[in-house]
């Protein structure tokens, strides 16, 4: 949460009682990521699904930025503020819960974790410390519940998560060739990946 990529927007129910009791209180599909064990209080085939618009209003302030340390009094130029930084954003959710048996539940669910994405104007001030930076992921999660019909279930989960991610930024080449930098235009570096991890719970 500390980085600001986590989202907590994952299920509509949830977000009503801000998270509270998501895990202890089983009464939607959305068990199915909080605590797959909770699916055994559920009764046939049940879906919850939604999606949460985030509209993000952000701006850099702008501010004293020099070039390198090899030229103190060369100001970075131009050197705006950015501009609005993050553009609106949808994340959807679906989790589905099915009895198979009085002893036995099936899930699957899908939600966004991680995400959004800042981009700021060709002319920031900050450039050379960011330019777009985007993160995209998308969480499966397969789960199942075990019930011994005596009060007791036992719930496990999967957390399959594909994940791809950009980071990229104007390069400072004043320190290299002094203020005739001023006249070159700035490189530009532009990194891209992605990645599948797996996380399991009990």
């Amino acid at each position: 949460m500390a980085g600001g990529f986590s989202l907590n927007e994952q299920s509509a129910s949830a977000m009503g009682t801000a998270n509270a009791g998501a895990a202890a209180n089983p009464e939607n599909a959305t068990t199915v990521l909080f605590n797959p064990a909770g699916m055994s209080q559920l009764s046939g085939t049940n879906i919850s699904f939604g999606a949460a618009v985030l509209d993000i209003d952000a701006e850099a302030k702008e501010s004293s930025i020099r070039t390198s340390r090899n030229n103190p009094s060369v100001p970075v130029s131009p050197a705006s503020s950015g501009g609005d930084i993050a553009d609106p954003a949808v994340l959807p959710n679906f989790y589905l819960s099915h009895e198979i048996n009085e002893s036995i539940d099936v899930g699957f669910g899908i939600h966004a974790p991680y995400g959004l994405a800042a981009d700021y104007d060709n002319d920031f001030a900050g450039r050379f410390f960011a330019d777009k930076t985007e993160l995209t992921a998308i969480a499966f999660t397969p789960s199942v519940s075990l019930n011994n019909g005596q009060g007791l279930s036992m719930g496990v989960g999967l957390n399959v998560l594909y994940a791809e991610g950009r980071l990229s930024r104007y390069q400072d080449i004043s320190a290299q060739v002094g203020t005739a930098a001023l006249a070159l235009e700035e490189p530009y570096a532009d990194a891209e990946g992605d990645d599948v991890g797996m996380t399991f719970r009990v």
